[in-house]
């Protein structure tokens, strides 16, 4: 019997003696098995900063056990900084490598003359299930959410970085560019360089932070203004690693005829120009508050213009119409807050100088009663004429129904005219010498005015390109409950079907507000 239990006590011995044994490797592989990773050092050799692995990476028992979920997927590192030889600090730190070992892709190493700075990243896809930021004991950073994680080390941990000497920014930042770039001057807190065509500053900071790369793309895209007489901009951002991506804006103009022509050749010489020098995938239009984007990307692999023309001329087409339409129900709800009741329609705005009795109408509509609604020119610049409403009887004008019927814009009144009931009504205003059109629309007989947009035939061109050669509205008209508009070509037109000059034919079920495209109609070639 005592036999029996002596060897169960020295079974149970060595049974505890493998266990602590055991436990004890496991501690170590777990969290103080130290294994080198990878090494950075400075160009000129004095500081270096290795990177070792503390424990085995992924998921164990004793770190689910010590830190519960949260530990799953992280992998522990400590970077160790030397300076001439001599070791100046440790930093501990962890990353999410769902895993994975530490690897050279964890981090960034940046060189600076007070310190240096190291940028951790982690490598996993997605952040594992509870991961967030949390700080150690020590202070360290621990990045639990996929986080980037930066330490700054300086060389002198007993001394603030206190800012470098005018020499030291102008030797680094030469250095920083291959030398590339030369000095010019300090202003104020600021440190300029001149690169080959243009200018950029540097701060005083500890790395010496500057804008090359901002001052870059402002550069190419001022050539490019001034190259197209557009205005052109490139908008930074961060792509999904963080890094940063500049996305070419090019200024668009309004849906004046012409002007989606204009921008979609605009984007293509940028695409032909541009492309290659900042490998863009986006061009950007509109207002920083309602960006719009076009995706390129199918369209630079066997590049082919006309396809890329097209693309841009459909996509500007449709996103220029609904930034016309939502303008247009803003500018409704603030004449709705603002202006008088639509009754008072035909009062004198204001009075009207006497010499204005006699001046002749460009163009005119007689109303029921026998007055006249005349569009008259007072005003003259740069060949083009800026018009006023003036209600006329017996031929002669008595008052002025609107001071500014065209909001601003000058050229030649085309026409005018009215629905049955004398409210609705439409003009144009020929302008460019003529061969453009503005349309314009009244629904208080005159006393305000909104210009009119209406989309694009999308005519083919024998390359295979859109445009649309109706640019000059003719005359409106009401059909079976339906508004009727035929738009010319101006007398630059040179649009034929089967020999025959046609007219674009549109109609709208609004009353004339927005119109949609039906097809062509034969009509009066009025060119000569």
């Amino acid at each position: 019997m005592k036999k029996h239990i002596k060897l169960i006590v020295l079974i149970s011995c060595i049974a505890a003696v493998m266990l602590f044994g055991l436990t004890g490797w496991f501690i170590y592989e777990a969290n103080d098995k130290i294994t080198f990773i990878g090494k950075e050092e400075s160009q000129d050799g004095r500081t270096a900063v290795t990177f070792q692995m503390r424990g085995t990476a992924g998921k164990s028992l004793l770190t689910i056990a010590s830190y519960g979920d949260a530990e799953q997927g992280r992998t522990k590192g400590r970077a160790l900084v030397e300076r001439d030889g001599e070791w100046i600090k440790t930093e501990d730190f962890t990353v999410n490598n769902q895993g994975e070992p530490l690897q050279e892709g964890n981090w960034e190493v940046q060189f600076y003359p007070a310190g240096v700075e190291i940028l951790l990243h982690d490598l996993s896809q997605e952040p594992a299930a509870g991961m967030a930021l949390e700080s150690g004991e020590d202070g360290a950073s621990r990045n639990m959410a996929g986080e980037e994680q930066h330490i700054v080390v300086l060389y002198d941990e007993e001394n603030l970085f206190a800012g470098y000497s005018e020499e030291e920014v102008a030797f680094w930042i030469t250095d920083r560019y291959d030398n590339q770039v030369s000095y010019l001057q300090k202003e104020g807190d600021k440190y300029y360089f001149q690169a080959d065509d243009f200018t950029f500053s540097a701060t005083n900071d500890f790395q010496m932070t500057d804008d090359y790369e901002e001052s870059y793309f402002a550069y190419l895209a001022q050539q490019f203004s001034y190259g197209h007489n557009r205005v052109t901009e490139f908008e930074k951002r961060e792509d999904e690693e963080g890094e940063a991506v500049y996305v070419p804006v090019v200024g668009f103009n309004g849906r004046q005829p012409g002007e989606l022509e204009a921008f979609s050749n605009a984007c293509c010489d940028l695409v032909e120009e541009l492309q290659e020098i900042t490998e863009f995938e986006e061009i950007g239009y509109f207002s920083e508050e309602r960006r719009r984007y076009l995706d390129i990307t199918p369209y630079l692999d066997n590049y082919d213009r006309t396809k890329l023309y097209n693309a841009v001329y459909r996509g500007i087409e449709q996103d220029s119409l609904e930034e016309w339409r939502y303008e247009e129900d803003e500018r409704d709800g603030s004449a709705e807050e603002t202006s008088p009741d639509a009754s008072s329609a035909g009062i004198i705005i204001e009075e009207m100088p006497e010499e204005w009795r006699e001046y002749e109408a460009e163009c005119s509509y007689q109303r029921k009663d026998g007055t006249q609604l005349r569009m008259v020119g007072v005003d003259r610049a740069a060949g083009s004429s800026f018009y006023v409403l003036l209600e006329a009887v017996d031929g002669i004008n008595t008052s002025v129904v609107n001071a500014d019927p065209y909001l601003g814009h000058g050229g030649l009144a085309k026409w005018i005219d009215f629905l049955e009931d004398e409210r609705i009504g439409f003009s144009c205003l020929a302008y460019s010498g003529g061969s453009l059109g503005r349309f314009f629309r009244t629904e208080d007989g005159g006393r305000s005015f909104q210009e009119i947009t209406y989309p694009s035939a999308k005519i083919e061109l024998p390359d295979g390109s859109l445009y649309n050669p109706f640019i000059m509205p003719d005359r409106v008209w009401e059909e079976e409950g339906k508004l009727y508009m035929m738009a010319g070509q101006g007398p630059d037109g040179d649009y034929y079907e089967d020999g025959v000059w046609v007219y674009g034919l549109y109609e709208s079920e609004d009353m004339g507000r927005s119109w949609s495209y039906v097809g062509t109609a034969e009509g009066e070639d009025y060119r000569w």
